[in-house]
């Protein structure tokens, strides 16, 4: 789980509510524990110290949960920007050092958040009955706070400033080793009452790479169930294949073996080849066979088959991914793009001799006057 992310995924459907994918439990919108226990997860503090001071009070206790309360609001800031000087990571280090030239001081205007910023509520995001220490909540509860929009009308410094510390905030997270730091923000993400997509996208991904194992049916159920927004679905798909490549593959390839319309609304192929690839990846196996498939497949939106197309570069000498180049090379479905990615990836693999010879091949016998040109320049640029 080193990997960095990739991209922040915003694909068609972003911004809808959540709808609860998991059995509601009192006290909370959704709960993960049905689901986590199903797949033999165990969220809780049976293992001596992993919730240290921090251990759950009593739902019935009004005084407890008071004290609960108090403890991770002053952990967590109240701010929807982020607050003081000198913003501090989870364990105590300053994100960043007086003068950094990353940051600019913002001169102009004091920090409002948008009127889409939501208040973040910590009982309400992260419920008192749930065995996660106060510390751990105070963490998840600032990140989401830091992570509130910011009022559009504010100086782009203001802006600049909150996206860098968050980046770093974030950067910090992903390297945590402690469990229920992970818990905590799959918690958050389940509860999270805005449709902000990339703060939902940062509570999954902290959720997964702290603590992958109980993220994982979380993340298949997302990956591959209907119920969810497509940009919770489509974050699901570029983590699954990380942490968990064998549901990753079980899961995917009826989407990129299908060949008609989709049987489900889904997110857009390329996140389901993506998820493959790091997959693939992750257990050491070859993409060649799939991404063979998906370049000639004609049911799957272009985007998947570009990006299959120009991968199999990486495999120059796998014969599936050399006739698949091939065939793509001469494809006759007017789609000049995946033509000219699989003349790319050839010169990209192939011997010189032997791509300068397919391509002049191909050159004699094209009828695209616009394909032609493009063969010509790339044959001048790379065979004279």
């Amino acid at each position: 789980m080193n990997k960095t992310h990739r991209r922040t995924v915003v694909p068609r459907g972003a911004g809808v509510p959540l709808r609860p994918i998991l059995p509601a439990a009192p006290g909370s919108r959704t709960h993960l524990g049905p689901l986590l226990r199903s797949a033999g997860a165990v969220l809780g503090c049976a293992l001596a110290g992993a919730c240290g001071s921090g251990a759950a009070p009593n739902p019935g206790d009004a005084g407890a949960v008071a004290r609960a309360e108090a403890s991770v609001d002053a952990a967590g800031g109240a701010a929807a920007a982020p607050a003081g000087p000198v913003p501090t990571s989870p364990d105590g280090t300053p994100l960043h050092e007086p003068g950094d030239p990353d940051l600019m001081i913002p001169v102009v205007g004091t920090p409002e958040p948008s009127p889409s910023a939501i208040e973040v509520v910590p009982l309400e995001l992260l419920p008192a009955h749930l065995p996660i220490s106060d510390e751990a909540r105070g963490e998840i509860v600032e990140l989401v706070r830091a992570m509130q929009p910011l009022k559009e009308s504010l100086t782009s410094d203001h802006h600049d400033r909150q996206f860098i510390l968050n980046k770093r905030r974030l950067e910090r997270l992903f390297q945590d080793e402690r469990k229920e730091v992970g818990w905590a923000a799959l918690h958050a993400f389940t509860n999270y009452p805005g449709a902000h997509t990339y703060v939902r996208q940062a509570l999954l991904e902290v959720g997964a790479r702290v603590s992958p194992e109980e993220a994982a049916p979380l993340l298949e159920a997302l990956a591959f169930q209907y119920e969810a927004p497509l940009s919770d679905r489509a974050e699901a798909l570029l983590l699954l294949g990380e942490i968990a490549p064998e549901a990753m593959f079980a899961g995917a390839r009826p989407y990129l073996e299908r060949k008609g319309r989709r049987f489900q609304t889904a997110p857009q192929d390329e996140f389901f080849v993506e998820g493959w690839l790091d997959a693939c990846e992750a257990t050491g196996t070859s993409a060649a066979p799939m991404l063979a498939q998906v370049a000639t497949n004609f049911a799957l939106e272009p985007r998947a088959r570009y990006l299959a197309v120009e991968r199999l570069s990486d495999y120059p000498d796998d014969a599936l991914a050399r006739g698949a180049l091939e065939t793509a090379l001469v494809e006759s479905t007017g789609d000049n793009y995946i033509r000219i990615k699989a003349a790319q990836s050839i010169v990209a693999s192939y011997g010189r001799e032997e791509a300068c010879e397919l391509l002049e091949k191909v050159l004699s016998r094209e009828t695209s006057l616009k394909f032609a040109a493009f063969l010509d320049d790339t044959i001048q640029s790379n065979c004279r």
